[in-house]
């Protein structure tokens, strides 16, 4: 038996997997978390609209940054216990058809700088926070 950092590598890897080789239990968060990661990402979105200044932009940063990865995540996840065929597939091509049309329908606002742009990204975002916030209503609670 090998050991790792003091730990031996059988128990690393029971650590790691589980039981049995089974990988460890995840949670599956409610739209709960979606919503706060939702406001967060909005309010990293706004924020460089409404205040000007190098922090602001690095607070914006960092709270867009922290949620951007997440916040598809969790989408995904609570999509996943919808009760509505193909609820994943529909979601990701909303997401994709987001990322196409957000940029044309932002163009002809960019000409005085990005600030309307921001504020009408972190509106989109906000109403996404609202769905996610009316799918609390009727998610399924035992998940």
């Amino acid at each position: 038996m090998r050991w790792v950092m003091g730990v031996s590598s059988r128990r690393a890897v029971l650590g790691a997997v589980g039981p049995a080789g089974a990988p460890p239990a995840r949670p599956r968060p409610g739209p709960g978390p979606l919503v706060a990661a939702l406001v967060i990402q909005a309010a990293g979105i706004a924020l460089p609209a409404l205040v000007d200044g190098v922090a602001p932009a690095l607070i914006s940063a960092v709270l867009f940054g922290a949620t951007f990865i997440g916040v598809s995540t969790l989408a995904l996840a609570a999509g996943a216990h919808l009760r509505f065929p193909r609820s994943v597939a529909l979601l990701t091509a909303g997401y994709s058809a987001g990322q196409i049309l957000g940029p044309l329908v932002v163009a002809p606002m960019l000409h005085h700088g990005y600030r309307q742009a921001l504020i009408l990204a972190a509106v989109v975002v906000l109403t996404a926070a609202t769905a996610a916030a009316v799918l609390r209503v009727g998610f399924p609670h035992h998940v």
